[in-house]
């Protein structure tokens, strides 16, 4: 402050009140210096992180780069050939033929009947699912379960025994979807006896052609 004093001898006088606007005009300079110091010391920061920033996002387009062809290879690559396990079907033939016999054709007959009994019994428990009666669709189950039991009727078999627990513990939800898959397995199952009585008639003509041959 005394050099300042020094260089400038007309604010050494007695009248103070020159003083006040060059210590305010000193502040306003250093003030000054110091926000341009930090701003480019933030620009030297910025830069920096700029710099170090771009051989990463670099090296990220690169992996994403090399990863995209084999996603294409991959799309290109034409469906596989493998064979298809033929459906196994929805009965078991052993315990038919333990029951009624090699016979085809009677148990194409045997079965049209029971599918045409279960098809009675979910409209049944339809009609009481829509009256949310778990008791009356829970009886009609086990009547399916017990035919479906009796005879190696597999899928039908698992779903009525879930249906009949349903039924039980009074979830009218899960009996509604159950209905649903009990009618699709009956559907399942119709188509089968529709094969297993068209290999039954066959059946039936070759035999009465070996027994009509001299």
């Amino acid at each position: 402050m005394n050099s300042f004093l020094a260089i400038h001898p007309f604010l050494r006088c007695e009248d103070l009140s020159l003083m006040r606007p060059a210590l305010a005009l000193a502040g306003l300079l250093l003030l000054l210096a110091a926000l341009l110091w930090r701003r480019t010391r933030w620009q030297q920061a910025d830069r920096t992180q700029a710099a170090g920033a771009a051989p990463a996002d670099l090296h990220a387009l690169l992996q994403m780069r090399k990863a995209v062809p084999p996603a294409k290879a991959a799309d290109s690559a034409p469906p596989s050939t493998a064979p298809k396990t033929p459906d196994t079907p929805p009965f078991d033939a052993a315990r038919l033929d333990a029951m009624f016999g090699h016979d085809r054709r009677l148990q194409g007959e045997i079965l049209a009947l029971f599918v045409a009994e279960t098809r009675d019994r979910l409209a049944g428990i339809a009609h009481a699912l829509r009256c949310e009666r778990a008791a009356p669709a829970r009886v009609l189950a086990q009547e399916i379960l017990d035919g479906s039991q009796s005879m190696g009727l597999l899928p039908l078999q698992a779903l009525s025994r879930q249906a009949v627990h349903a039924g039980f513990s009074n979830d009218i939800g899960a009996l509604h979807r159950l209905h649903a898959e009990l009618l699709m397995a009956l559907d399942a199952l119709s188509q089968a006896v529709t094969a297993l009585q068209t290999a039954g008639t066959a059946q039936a003509d070759d035999c009465n052609g070996v027994g009509s041959r001299p």
